[in-house]
């Protein structure tokens, strides 16, 4: 196949060196050029703009910032018979809309965000959380499997239901990471250790979050970033306007205090920034 990436952020960077290890072409474009010097010196073909890139191709995947993005760029590159993966998180009525764009012009359109950072992404072993038409489903599959665990591959409904579930799972990352920089911040003010109350919560509702982030939590230092804040902002505020007549109160207030950890100087740093922020805010010295 001749595959088209375009977006090469982190994610994009490492699903799409999947395409040429499986023995595909690969094009790729990026917003900011100077991004695809590995991919180029491993074979792949940068192009200068997006309907460059999609000229050809089989399929091309999307995986850029967040709707408004794709709103730019689709138009660019869609045309008959294109099979179109959009793996940005968007958000249930974006990826109807880009849907429609995509029946209208005789293209097939899959709306497939990915479960997981960039650890899983370079291994190939994504989830990935696919809205699709049953009869474009046999072949999204096999290219969604390049950088996803098969069996962790799935159609999860039509086009839309995918970036619906995408939704509420980077709602839960964002309420854990909020109620875990006010459990630290609480056991500071309860004078607790911070290492004892770290190994303690641990073992408990917060050992996913800890699982990946303790260190970085530690060390205050969140610039090896997997996940950002600014993504989770991003997504935080897609699940509140997706929610329509449900308030989310919990939701909204994890949002807000993402959006203080990026006004405090956290923008493009790991979500893990955001507990940490939360727990040590106000203190003269971290823990």
């Amino acid at each position: 196949m001749r595959v088209a990436f375009l977006g090469l952020g982190r994610m994009g960077v490492a699903m799409s060196r999947h395409v040429l290890i499986a023995g595909h072409d690969l094009v790729v474009w990026n917003r900011t050029p100077g991004k695809a010097d590995e991919l180029i010196a491993a074979g792949a073909t940068e192009a200068k703009t997006p309907g460059e890139a999609a000229d050809g191709a089989d399929a091309v995947v999307l995986v850029l910032f967040g709707p408004d993005s794709v709103r730019e760029v689709l138009p660019q590159v869609v045309r008959q018979g294109l099979l179109v993966i959009d793996s940005t998180t968007i958000g249930p009525d974006a990826a109807h809309e880009f849907g429609r764009l995509c029946t209208e012009a005789g293209a097939r359109y899959v709306d497939a965000p990915v479960a997981g950072s960039v650890g899983p992404a370079t291994d190939g072993t994504l989830g990935v959380l696919a809205g699709a038409a049953e009869e474009d489903w046999p072949d999204a599959e096999p290219l969604l499997q390049l950088w996803g665990d098969p069996a962790r591959v799935r159609r999860v409904g039509p086009v839309g239901a995918g970036s619906a579930l995408k939704l509420v799972v980077n709602q839960g990352i964002g309420v854990l990471a909020a109620g875990l920089g006010e459990a630290l911040k609480l056991s500071s003010e309860l004078g607790l250790d911070r290492r004892l109350v770290l190994d303690v919560l641990g073992m408990g509702a917060y050992s996913w979050t800890l699982n990946q982030k303790r260190s970085m939590v530690e060390a205050s230092d969140y610039s090896g970033t997997q996940f950002s804040a600014d993504l989770l902002a991003k997504d935080l505020d897609l699940a509140v306007s997706a929610a329509r007549d449900a308030e989310l109160e919990v939701t909204r207030a994890a949002l807000a205090a993402v959006r203080k950890t990026l006004d405090a100087g956290h923008s493009g740093e790991d979500y893990a920034a955001v507990i940490g922020h939360l727990a040590d805010e106000g203190e003269p010295n971290s823990h």
